[in-house]
């Protein structure tokens, strides 16, 4: 037996219309609760975990987009710092050929 003090809470709940008070009841007899009133409790706490694992989810969805963001971005930066060294590599290589072919002409000259 709970012998936890339990919290009375007024009855007057107002249900939308007597055929939905009607499938409550047949609900809550079908699924093994004593009373409407477990049945309605139960089905409180399901919503209200269902909405703290909706806000878990958009955190964790929040931060995934986050950190998709940030992967995106270093990898711009990578591939623009690639670019960066193989227009640099190809800087060098053409002023080394210049210098290169310099040398040779300067030399079959003499």
């Amino acid at each position: 037996m709970n012998h936890m003090r339990k919290h009375r809470i007024e009855r007057n709940l107002a249900f939308p219309s007597e055929e939905f008070r009607a499938k409550v009841r047949t609900a809550a007899k079908q699924r093994g609760f004593r009373t409407e009133q477990a049945f309605l409790i139960a089905a409180c706490e399901h919503e209200l975990e269902r909405g703290d694992n909706a806000e878990a989810m958009d955190d964790l969805e929040a931060r995934i987009v986050a950190t998709l963001a940030n992967v995106a971005r270093e990898v711009q930066a990578k591939l623009r710092y690639a670019k960066m060294l193989r227009f640099a590599g190809q800087e060098v290589a053409t002023r080394n050929k210049a210098t290169l072919e310099g040398v040779l002409t300067h030399g079959k000259q003499q």
